[in-house]
């Protein structure tokens, strides 16, 4: 739905969608129709097969498929990542964090300078009242000197600035959930 929207808007969208294997592919036509760019990634076996001449396929995690495509292993690239001004990033925890490091690492001199990184955190919202369980609240650090900047209802606000984020309370506040979202 944000490719969707931003295209819409007259921006072009690159959508890296990453799978644990092929057969966890689906709704291709609404990637297809949300993204000008799509690069299907496939941690192991085999790659899913890109139908379009701008797309590429890869197998490998999310963060080497961002690299091979900024560096131009996966052939020239169709909008190039210094180009690019947002980054949301929905996913797990885990994944998420991996991204927020890999933009000030791996791929820090492919991206533009000042584009904007956006993690969707997806919250436990235990009351279902938004702002009242306190289940969700998630620390946010100042990214230059690492300090606690304030903690946040995430269950209110999703979409959170990722050089922000404190990623181990994150990690730690979603573990202590995961028995009861199990049940």
């Amino acid at each position: 739905s944000i490719g969707k929207k931003a295209r819409e808007r007259a921006n072009r969208v690159i959508y890296f969608a990453g799978y644990k294997k092929a057969e966890d592919f689906y709704k291709r036509e609404e990637l297809e129709e949300a993204a000008d760019v799509l690069i299907l990634s496939v941690d192991r076996g085999e790659a899913i097969p890109a139908r379009r001449t701008t797309d590429r396929s890869f197998v490998g995690n999310i963060v080497e498929a961002m690299v091979a495509y900024a560096t131009g292993r996966l052939g020239p690239a169709e909008i190039p990542l210094s180009r690019v001004d947002r980054m949301i990033v929905i996913g797990s925890d885990r994944m998420m964090a991996a991204v927020a490091r890999a933009r000030k690492s791996v791929l820090a001199t492919h991206l533009k300078p000042d584009h904007v990184g956006i993690a969707s955190i997806n919250s436990p919202m235990q009351c279902m009242m938004k702002e009242v369980c306190a289940q969700c609240l998630q620390k946010h650090r100042d990214p230059v000197t690492g300090a606690t900047k304030e903690i946040v209802f995430s269950c209110f606000n999703q979409d959170q600035l990722m050089d922000e984020m404190d990623w181990g309370h994150l990690a730690a506040r979603l573990r202590q959930n995961t028995v009861a979202e199990k049940l």
